[in-house]
């Protein structure tokens, strides 16, 4: 901590309002110190290593200048350390660099947390340490005395001209750590203006007596030059914090999306998603109660916070996730329920981050017993939350818990809800749509919903819902009633909605047709749905078609999905016909009730809603002004109710016209029965002859396995040829090389023999002869350089024609080499005469050995040979051998490329004429899904105007009651008035 360093250092603590007990982000430290000297004397520099936020460099400084520093801010902090005293003439002496070193370290770090020094409006020991304003700002920012200012010059460091060199220290786990606990709280922003208000207040009374404290940081130019120090414009306090507010927000953004994982890490361990989300919850309730009621969307810096943060840590980001819920998370969330609840934005927020976190160690944290209840509590309120996206998204995060088997017992409850939300959803969003018919808030769901499978994983999640019930079964479709099967539909909704590219769905696919035949009703028909939709983006041609066996599976896919999608079309004509018929019961009943209500009040209501009665005016009584109210509410009512009815009646319209065009759907067998012959017959020979191309396709891909084999057989056995090859020829060069060793052991056995029977006298004098005239040929040519160089040749002798010094040189030590290497031959030669003829015999048989030694060797090398040439001639056959089998391989494979091409081009041209004719059937069956969905939408309308309806005359009736009120307190005022009148004596008027 701040204050056991101080206390080992020898400093005193910081004042109050000095930075909080963490590590300080700029570090000084005087390692090292070098002699100079100058003209006059020598002295000491001593190096002062500086860490600026965590950037590192160094600086030169020698005693005058920490003196300097020390006497410019000793009056600003009395507090400061002393310096040793000056010693003239020792300043390099080893004992006083050793006392002045710590000294200046504990005088540097000392500043450094003395709010005083570090806020001294001169910026004395920021620059004599050389930092940048922005280091400055940065610095500053963590202490009291004017933090809010500070944080909004440090806002600005986020700016280009500032990020490249400067924005790094917003990273710093000091700044973090500050900028969460600005957040965590309503009022600590408060405070800190409350402070840098009193700051401002002391440095201007400081000011006017002349002192030197509360100056003001700011951001410079481009070039990183201050601005003219001065108090910044006058501002209201609540403009002040929202100003820094912004600015604190937008460091934290810095900090987890460019900041790097160090940063990150500090973050989520200061509990930052925390403080964000408690913000974010914090601020919608202040701007909804400062807007009146009306709940803005979250905001939007502080979900950029959250959006760098997810977008930095990637896949580790639902683990953070994770471990904020087990610390507490959910609580947090809850705090925004009744944003949720009220509010759209937040709604969509929250429920989508859960689902960006949603794998199963989140869903386990989630759930877990500790907090169970307020999970699923809050499940619930996005369940009925007003947001549609938020419903699927909590949909979709209730069926995983489904599918990972997570809700220990309310299995059943929450299958219930998610089957609830499903058969609403179809209802309302119904999957099928005309192409440019699509209501905007129809496709802003759509859009939505693609957005929540973005990347595999998230879509791996609803692809596992979609396939729980038979993987979590053993392989088979469980019953009906299993839980499972209410996220299993839930998911195909989302699928159909989502319309993702056919090669996502390959896993489900396969399954499909059981899907279509064996589950649920609801399952069934969205199996159907789903089927049709991807017949509808097989291509014409189908050489563009990526998919194998894509005949097969439409032979599979067929009678499923024409069965499911005619089941489903049958079960909707009827329950539309029926809710078309309760409908419009419902609505002329409500024709009834309202006529009877659209009698005129026995009290006229004037055009501007007021009652028109004689002798009413300003000076009624409350009672009277009270029924004048209600009557006017009552009047408004009832005429909206006529407007309410007319609209229902229009929508009735539509409805009807819509369920009758489902209605008139021509259904029957007789038009579609020579269809269905054709398709049958053209798909059988599309199987037959899919079935031969995929048998001849798999030859092709076992040709090429075979022919891939080959080519390395004959790789291999041509590099072993290669290496046999070149082992006879190295094994041959062996052979060649003791042949002539063997060769020049015989010629030195005959040179002995020969010297030691011959006398050799004659031939030793002679070479001692020419040795002597080597020597006294070298002497002359000694004398002749020495000449040369002297320029001191004998009288009447000079240089050939032509040739300098240099070159005579030259030739002479040309002379000279050839003389040195002929006496090296003769002395040489000289020795091997002079040797004894025993000893000569001797060495003679010793080589004739070395030789008989070499032919055994040769002849041994020579077998080696025999055997190299048989294996080299063994692999040469292995590799004619292996060509011969990469020929025949060859020869298969092209032709299974001809069979496997003229199949492919029979299959083309018999699709070419299947294609169109199933084309126009899957044309018929979108044409009546996209009939039923309109009849859906409508009934949904007729029924929810059905409602409205009911709404208006309920109104009514409270409205009634309202009126009854006000004329019973009316009547009662008039029968105490007539009571009054009539209690008059009047028997005295006579």
């Amino acid at each position: 901590t701040i204050q056991s360093t101080m206390t080992a250092t020898g400093a005193r603590p910081a004042a109050d309002g000095a930075a909080e007990q963490t590590s300080l982000p700029i570090h000084v430290q005087i390692q090292n110190t070098e002699e100079r000297s100058s003209m006059l004397k020598s002295f000491t520099v001593y190096i002062v290593e500086i860490s600026d936020f965590g950037r590192k460099y160094s600086i030169e400084r020698r005693f005058d200048d920490f003196s300097k520093l020390h006497a410019d801010l000793i009056e600003v902090d009395p507090n400061m350390p002393p310096i040793p005293e000056k010693r003239m003439f020792a300043s390099t002496d080893a004992s006083v660099v050793a006392e002045r070193k710590p000294a200046f370290e504990r005088l540097l770090r000392h500043m450094l947390r003395s709010e005083q020094t570090v806020m001294e409006k001169h910026q004395t020991v920021f620059k004599f340490l050389e930092l940048s304003p922005p280091a400055v700002v940065a610095f500053r920012y963590l202490f009291k005395a004017q933090r809010l200012n500070n944080a909004r010059q440090c806002g600005r460091l986020t700016d280009p001209k500032y990020e490249k060199d400067h924005a790094y220290r917003l990273a710093h786990p000091s700044m973090v750590k500050m900028s969460l606990r600005l957040l965590a709280t309503e009022n600590a922003l408060q405070e800190a203006y409350k402070a840098s208000v009193a700051a401002a207040q002391a440095a201007s009374k400081d000011a006017e007596d002349g002192g030197a404290s509360g100056g003001y940081a700011n951001l410079g130019d481009a070039d990183g030059a201050p601005d003219a120090e001065k108090s910044p414009t006058p501002k209201s306090g609540a403009s002040q914090v929202q100003e820094a507010e912004a600015a604190i927000v937008e460091m934290l953004r810095f900090a987890v999306a460019s900041g790097g994982e160090q940063a990150r890490k500090f973050f989520l361990q200061e509990k930052g998603l925390s403080v964000l989300l408690s913000f974010i919850f914090r601020k919608g309730k202040k701007d909804a109660a400062a807007a009146g009621g009306e709940i803005p969307a979250p905001d939007l810096r502080a979900r950029n916070v959250l959006n760098g943060l997810i977008k930095a840590e990637g896949e580790k980001f639902a683990a953070a996730f994770a471990s904020f819920l087990s610390a507490g998370g959910v609580a947090v969330l809850n705090d925004g329920l009744d944003l949720m609840q009220q509010s759209q934005g937040f709604a969509d927020f929250v429920s989508k981050l859960l689902w960006i976190a949603w794998d199963q160690e989140a869903q386990c944290a989630f759930l877990a017993d500790s907090h169970s209840r307020e999970a699923l509590g809050l499940l619930s309120a996005l369940f009925q939350c007003p947001s549609k996206g938020a419903r699927v998204c909590s949909g979709l995060l209730l069926s995983c818990a489904i599918a990972n088997q997570l809700l220990q017992g309310r299995e059943d409850q929450a299958a219930r809800g998610v089957a609830q939300l499903t058969e609403e959803m179809v209802a309302s969003c119904p999957t099928w749509s005309a192409e440019g018919q699509e209501q905007p808030a129809q496709a802003e769901l759509r859009s939505f919903i693609q957005g929540l499978g973005s990347n595999d994983e998230r879509f791996g999640r609803i692809l596992s819902c979609t396939q729980a019930p038979w993987q979590l079964n053993g392989g088979t479709l469980p019953d009906e009633d299993n839980p499972l099967w209410a996220g299993s539909c839930f998911a195909l909704w989302c699928l159909l909605k989502m319309k993702p590219d056919p090669a996502k769905l390959k896993p489900l696919r396969p399954v499909l047709p059981a899907l279509a035949q064996q589950a649920p009703f609801r399952a069934r028909w969205l199996a159907g749905d789903l089927i049709l939709m991807l017949q509808l983006q097989v291509p014409a041609d189908l050489s563009t078609c990526s998919e194998e066996a894509i005949i097969e599976t439409t032979y599979q896919e067929r009678a499923s999905m024409e069965s499911a999608l005619m089941e489903q079309l049958q079960h909707g004509r009827q329950s539309l016909q029926a809710e078309l018929a309760q409908s419009s019961q419902v609505i002329s009943s409500q024709h009834c009730l309202v006529a009877e209500r659209q009698h005129p009040l026995p009290l006229a209501v004037a055009e501007g809603g007021s009652v028109a009665r004689p002798g009413s005016g300003s000076n009624g009584s409350d009672c009277q002004r009270a029924l004048d109210a209600s009557l006017s509410r009552l009047a408004s009512i009832r005429k909206g109710l006529g407007s309410t009815l007319e609209a229902a009646e229009a929508k009735r319209q539509a409805a009807e016209n819509a369920v009758r065009e489902v209605l008139d759907l021509d259904l029957s067998d007789s038009n579609t029965q020579a269809e269905d012959h054709q398709l049958d017959s053209l798909i059988s020979t599309l199987r037959q002859t899919e079935a031969d191309y995929m048998a001849r396709k798999m030859e092709q891909d076992q040709s090429c396995s075979h022919l891939s084999a080959h080519d390395a057989h004959v790789a291999s056995t041509n590099s072993a040829m290669d290496e046999a090859d070149k082992a006879v020829q190295q094994m041959r060069q062996r052979i060649s090389e003791h042949e002539a060793d063997i060769s020049s052991k015989q010629r030195d056995v005959q040179s002995k023999r020969t010297l030691a029977s011959s006398d050799l006298t004659s031939l030793r004098q002679r070479l001692s002869s020419e040795l002597e005239e080597i020597k006294q040929r070298q002497n002359r040519l000694r004398e002749r350089a020495l000449q040369i160089q002297a320029s001191n040749l004998p009288d009447g002798e000079s240089l050939p024609d032509g040739s300098n010094p240099q070159e005579e040189m030259a030739k002479l030590k040309a002379e000279a080499g050839r003389l040195k290497t002929r006496a090296a031959e003769l002395q040489q030669e000289q020795q091997s005469v002079t040797a004894d003829p025993q000893q000569l015999e001797r060495l003679a048989q010793e080589a004739e050995e070395a030789v008989r030694n070499l032919c055994d060797q040769r002849e041994g090398l020579r077998l080696e040979l025999q055997q190299l040439e048989h294996a080299h001639l063994a692999a040469r056959s292995a590799w004619q051998e292996a060509m011969t089998g990469l020929q025949g391989s060859r020869q298969q494979k092209e032709f299974a490329d001809l069979q496997g091409s003229a199949l492919k081009r029979q299959l083309e041209s018999q699709w070419a004429s299947w294609h169109p004719v199933w084309s126009r059937r899957l044309q018929l069956w979108k044409g009546r899904a996209l009939a039923l969905s309109r009849a859906r939408q409508g009934s949904e309308l007729l029924s929810s105007a059905a409602d409205l309806g009911w709404d208006g005359l309920r109104q009514e009736h409270a409205a009634r009651q309202e009126v009854l009120s006000a004329a019973h307190q009316l009547q009662s005022q008039l029968a105490e008035l007539a009571h009054g009148l009539s209690a008059i004596d009047d028997s005295m008027l006579g």
